[in-house]
Protein backbone atom coordinates (compact mmCIF):
# COMPACT_ATOMS: atom_id res chain seq x y z
CA UNK A 1 0.00 0.00 0.00
CA UNK A 2 1.35 3.43 -0.96
CA UNK A 3 2.16 5.73 1.95
CA UNK A 4 0.11 8.45 0.23
CA UNK A 5 -3.01 6.84 1.75
CA UNK A 6 -1.63 6.68 5.29
CA UNK A 7 -2.80 10.18 6.39
CA UNK A 8 -6.40 9.38 5.40
CA UNK A 9 -6.27 6.05 7.22
CA UNK A 10 -4.84 7.60 10.39
CA UNK A 11 -7.33 10.50 10.29
CA UNK A 12 -10.20 8.03 9.86
CA UNK A 13 -9.05 5.95 12.84
CA UNK A 14 -8.66 9.13 14.93
CA UNK A 15 -12.18 10.38 14.09
CA UNK A 16 -13.75 6.94 14.63
CA UNK A 17 -11.99 6.65 17.99
CA UNK A 18 -13.30 10.03 19.13
CA UNK A 19 -16.90 9.48 18.05
CA UNK A 20 -16.78 6.03 19.66
CA UNK A 21 -15.80 7.76 22.90
CA UNK A 22 -18.68 10.21 22.38
CA UNK A 23 -21.15 7.40 21.78
CA UNK A 24 -20.01 5.47 24.84
CA UNK A 25 -20.10 8.49 27.16
CA UNK A 26 -23.04 10.51 25.83
CA UNK A 27 -25.00 8.00 23.70
CA UNK A 28 -24.87 10.36 20.75
CA UNK A 29 -22.47 11.34 17.97
CA UNK A 30 -21.53 14.82 16.81
CA UNK A 31 -21.76 14.48 13.03
CA UNK A 32 -19.66 17.62 12.53
CA UNK A 33 -16.57 15.41 12.90
CA UNK A 34 -17.91 13.01 10.26
CA UNK A 35 -18.67 15.87 7.88
CA UNK A 36 -15.16 17.19 8.46
CA UNK A 37 -13.70 13.75 7.75
CA UNK A 38 -15.63 13.53 4.47
CA UNK A 39 -14.57 17.03 3.33
CA UNK A 40 -10.91 16.53 4.26
CA UNK A 41 -10.93 13.17 2.47
CA UNK A 42 -12.23 14.73 -0.75
CA UNK A 43 -9.65 17.54 -0.58
CA UNK A 44 -6.75 15.23 0.23
CA UNK A 45 -7.61 12.66 -2.42
CA UNK A 46 -8.22 15.37 -4.97
CA UNK A 47 -4.85 17.03 -4.35
CA UNK A 48 -2.58 14.03 -3.81
CA UNK A 49 -4.26 11.04 -5.50
CA UNK A 50 -6.95 11.75 -8.10
CA UNK A 51 -5.74 15.16 -9.30
CA UNK A 52 -7.17 15.66 -12.81
CA UNK A 53 -7.82 11.98 -13.50
CA UNK A 54 -11.56 12.23 -14.16
CA UNK A 55 -11.94 8.46 -14.43
CA UNK A 56 -10.79 8.08 -10.83
CA UNK A 57 -13.15 10.87 -9.74
CA UNK A 58 -15.99 9.10 -11.53
CA UNK A 59 -15.21 5.75 -9.88
CA UNK A 60 -14.83 7.47 -6.52
CA UNK A 61 -18.30 9.00 -6.59
CA UNK A 62 -19.81 5.79 -8.01
CA UNK A 63 -18.50 3.89 -4.99
CA UNK A 64 -19.97 6.54 -2.67
CA UNK A 65 -23.33 6.10 -4.42
CA UNK A 66 -23.12 2.31 -4.07
CA UNK A 67 -22.36 2.53 -0.33
CA UNK A 68 -25.10 5.12 0.16
CA UNK A 69 -27.65 2.90 -1.64
CA UNK A 70 -26.58 -0.17 0.34
CA UNK A 71 -26.83 1.57 3.73
CA UNK A 72 -30.16 3.15 2.78
CA UNK A 73 -31.59 -0.30 2.01
CA UNK A 74 -30.32 -1.65 5.36
CA UNK A 75 -31.73 1.36 7.19
CA UNK A 76 -35.16 1.18 5.56
CA UNK A 77 -35.32 -2.59 6.04
CA UNK A 78 -34.54 -2.13 9.72
CA UNK A 79 -37.17 0.58 10.14
CA UNK A 80 -39.85 -1.47 8.40
CA UNK A 81 -39.11 -4.86 9.97
CA UNK A 82 -37.06 -4.08 13.13
CA UNK A 83 -34.79 -6.95 12.06
CA UNK A 84 -31.80 -4.89 10.96
CA UNK A 85 -31.88 -1.77 13.08
CA UNK A 86 -29.10 0.74 12.49
CA UNK A 87 -28.98 4.04 14.35
CA UNK A 88 -28.69 7.34 12.55
CA UNK A 89 -25.23 7.97 14.00
CA UNK A 90 -24.03 4.61 12.67
CA UNK A 91 -25.61 5.44 9.31
CA UNK A 92 -23.73 8.75 9.09
CA UNK A 93 -20.51 7.00 10.10
CA UNK A 94 -20.68 4.46 7.28
CA UNK A 95 -21.53 7.16 4.73
CA UNK A 96 -18.60 9.30 5.94
CA UNK A 97 -16.29 6.29 5.59
CA UNK A 98 -17.33 5.98 1.95
CA UNK A 99 -15.65 9.35 1.30
CA UNK A 100 -12.38 8.05 2.76
CA UNK A 101 -12.23 4.88 0.66
CA UNK A 102 -9.85 4.73 -2.29
CA UNK A 103 -10.02 1.00 -2.80
CA UNK A 104 -13.30 -0.49 -3.94
CA UNK A 105 -17.06 -0.13 -3.45
CA UNK A 106 -16.83 -3.36 -1.49
CA UNK A 107 -14.35 -2.06 1.06
CA UNK A 108 -16.79 -0.07 3.21
CA UNK A 109 -19.43 -2.77 2.79
CA UNK A 110 -16.83 -5.23 4.09
CA UNK A 111 -16.22 -2.92 7.05
CA UNK A 112 -19.95 -2.93 7.80
CA UNK A 113 -20.26 -6.73 7.60
CA UNK A 114 -17.13 -7.30 9.69
CA UNK A 115 -18.69 -5.03 12.34
CA UNK A 116 -21.79 -7.23 12.24
CA UNK A 117 -19.60 -10.33 12.66
CA UNK A 118 -17.92 -8.75 15.68
CA UNK A 119 -21.37 -8.04 17.09
CA UNK A 120 -22.31 -11.70 16.65
CA UNK A 121 -19.35 -12.58 18.85
CA UNK A 122 -20.82 -10.64 21.79
CA UNK A 123 -23.58 -13.21 22.56
CA UNK A 124 -20.99 -15.99 22.66
CA UNK A 125 -18.96 -14.05 25.23
CA UNK A 126 -22.11 -13.33 27.24
CA UNK A 127 -23.09 -17.00 27.23
CA UNK A 128 -19.75 -18.21 28.61
CA UNK A 129 -19.70 -15.33 31.09
CA UNK A 130 -23.09 -16.42 32.43
CA UNK A 131 -21.92 -20.01 32.70
CA UNK A 132 -18.79 -18.97 34.59
CA UNK A 133 -20.86 -16.82 36.97
CA UNK A 134 -23.59 -19.49 37.21
CA UNK A 135 -26.24 -17.07 35.98
CA UNK A 136 -29.02 -19.50 35.11
CA UNK A 137 -32.52 -18.11 34.42
CA UNK A 138 -35.61 -19.89 35.74
CA UNK A 139 -37.50 -19.88 32.44
CA UNK A 140 -38.07 -22.91 30.20
CA UNK A 141 -34.90 -24.26 28.59
CA UNK A 142 -35.04 -22.44 25.22
CA UNK A 143 -35.85 -19.05 26.73
CA UNK A 144 -33.21 -19.51 29.42
CA UNK A 145 -30.49 -20.29 26.90
CA UNK A 146 -31.53 -17.33 24.77
CA UNK A 147 -31.34 -15.03 27.78
CA UNK A 148 -27.84 -16.29 28.54
CA UNK A 149 -26.75 -15.46 24.99
CA UNK A 150 -28.35 -12.01 24.92
CA UNK A 151 -27.70 -10.56 28.35
CA UNK A 152 -26.85 -10.83 32.02
CA UNK A 153 -28.75 -10.27 35.29
CA UNK A 154 -28.20 -6.82 36.73
CA UNK A 155 -29.41 -4.87 39.72
CA UNK A 156 -32.37 -2.72 38.74
CA UNK A 157 -30.99 0.17 40.79
CA UNK A 158 -27.85 0.12 38.60
CA UNK A 159 -29.61 0.18 35.23
CA UNK A 160 -28.86 3.00 32.81
CA UNK A 161 -29.30 3.94 29.15
CA UNK A 162 -26.69 1.36 28.17
CA UNK A 163 -29.05 -1.50 29.13
CA UNK A 164 -32.21 -2.72 27.48
CA UNK A 165 -34.44 -5.01 29.62
CA UNK A 166 -35.01 -8.55 28.42
CA UNK A 167 -37.85 -9.10 30.89
CA UNK A 168 -41.21 -7.53 31.60
CA UNK A 169 -42.17 -7.56 35.26
CA UNK A 170 -45.72 -6.96 36.41
CA UNK A 171 -48.00 -7.58 39.35
CA UNK A 172 -50.95 -9.81 38.46
CA UNK A 173 -53.33 -11.77 40.66
CA UNK A 174 -51.40 -10.79 43.78
CA UNK A 175 -48.08 -12.13 42.53
CA UNK A 176 -45.04 -10.95 40.59
CA UNK A 177 -45.06 -12.14 36.97
CA UNK A 178 -41.93 -12.19 34.83
CA UNK A 179 -42.04 -12.52 31.04
CA UNK A 180 -39.23 -12.48 28.50
CA UNK A 181 -39.03 -9.82 25.81
CA UNK A 182 -36.36 -10.23 23.16
CA UNK A 183 -37.20 -7.26 20.97
CA UNK A 184 -34.55 -4.63 21.82
CA UNK A 185 -35.58 -1.22 23.08
CA UNK A 186 -33.02 1.26 21.74
CA UNK A 187 -34.40 4.08 23.88
CA UNK A 188 -34.97 2.25 27.17
CA UNK A 189 -34.79 5.07 29.71
CA UNK A 190 -38.55 5.41 30.24
CA UNK A 191 -38.87 1.65 30.69
CA UNK A 192 -35.94 1.61 33.11
CA UNK A 193 -37.45 4.41 35.20
CA UNK A 194 -40.70 2.44 35.49
CA UNK A 195 -38.75 -0.64 36.52
CA UNK A 196 -36.92 1.26 39.24
CA UNK A 197 -40.17 2.55 40.69
CA UNK A 198 -41.72 -0.92 40.46
CA UNK A 199 -38.69 -2.53 42.14
CA UNK A 200 -38.93 -0.13 45.08
CA UNK A 201 -42.60 -0.89 45.54
CA UNK A 202 -42.28 -4.68 45.31
CA UNK A 203 -38.66 -5.19 46.49
CA UNK A 204 -37.37 -6.68 43.22
CA UNK A 205 -33.61 -6.46 42.87
CA UNK A 206 -32.51 -8.08 39.61
CA UNK A 207 -33.59 -8.25 35.98
CA UNK A 208 -32.03 -9.69 32.84
CA UNK A 209 -30.78 -6.97 30.52
CA UNK A 210 -28.84 -6.77 27.27
CA UNK A 211 -25.92 -4.33 26.97
CA UNK A 212 -26.34 -1.69 24.26
CA UNK A 213 -22.85 -1.80 22.79
CA UNK A 214 -22.22 1.22 20.53
CA UNK A 215 -22.09 -0.06 16.96
CA UNK A 216 -19.69 2.72 15.96
CA UNK A 217 -17.08 1.13 18.25
CA UNK A 218 -17.45 -2.10 16.28
CA UNK A 219 -17.13 -0.09 13.06
CA UNK A 220 -13.80 1.28 14.34
CA UNK A 221 -12.52 -2.21 15.15
CA UNK A 222 -13.79 -3.50 11.81
CA UNK A 223 -12.12 -0.67 9.89
CA UNK A 224 -8.73 -1.39 11.50
CA UNK A 225 -9.23 -5.11 10.93
CA UNK A 226 -10.12 -4.56 7.25
CA UNK A 227 -7.08 -2.35 6.67
CA UNK A 228 -4.82 -4.97 8.25
CA UNK A 229 -6.08 -7.99 6.34
CA UNK A 230 -6.36 -6.24 2.98
CA UNK A 231 -3.31 -4.04 2.80
CA UNK A 232 -0.87 -5.20 5.47
CA UNK A 233 -1.27 -8.99 5.68
CA UNK A 234 -2.65 -9.13 2.12
CA UNK A 235 -4.87 -12.19 2.59
CA UNK A 236 -4.95 -13.61 -0.95
CA UNK A 237 -8.51 -15.00 -0.86
CA UNK A 238 -10.02 -11.64 0.09
CA UNK A 239 -7.89 -9.75 -2.44
CA UNK A 240 -9.01 -12.21 -5.11
CA UNK A 241 -12.63 -11.68 -4.07
CA UNK A 242 -12.20 -7.94 -4.49
CA UNK A 243 -10.60 -8.27 -7.90
CA UNK A 244 -13.31 -10.60 -9.22
CA UNK A 245 -16.41 -8.67 -8.23
CA UNK A 246 -15.32 -5.02 -8.19
CA UNK A 247 -12.45 -2.91 -9.35
CA UNK A 248 -9.61 -1.93 -7.08
CA UNK A 249 -8.18 1.28 -8.46
CA UNK A 250 -5.78 -0.68 -10.58
CA UNK A 251 -2.70 1.45 -11.23
CA UNK A 252 -3.43 3.85 -8.38
CA UNK A 253 -3.21 1.31 -5.54
CA UNK A 254 0.13 -0.19 -4.63
CA UNK A 255 -0.10 -3.41 -2.65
Amino acid sequence: MSLVYLPIILLTILVLSYISYQDIKFREINIVYLIGLAILSILYLGIFVFKLDWMLWKEYFIQIGIVFGFILIIYLFGRLTKLAYIGEGDLYTIIALAFTSMYSPLFIIFVFFFALLFMLGVPILLFFYNISRRNFPTYPFFKSVLLMFLGTPKKISNLNEFNTPLERISYKNKKIVRETQFSPNFDPLSEINKLKNFSKEYSIKYIWVSPLLPFVLLILLSYIFSILILFIFKFPIILQFFSIFFWVYKTKIYF
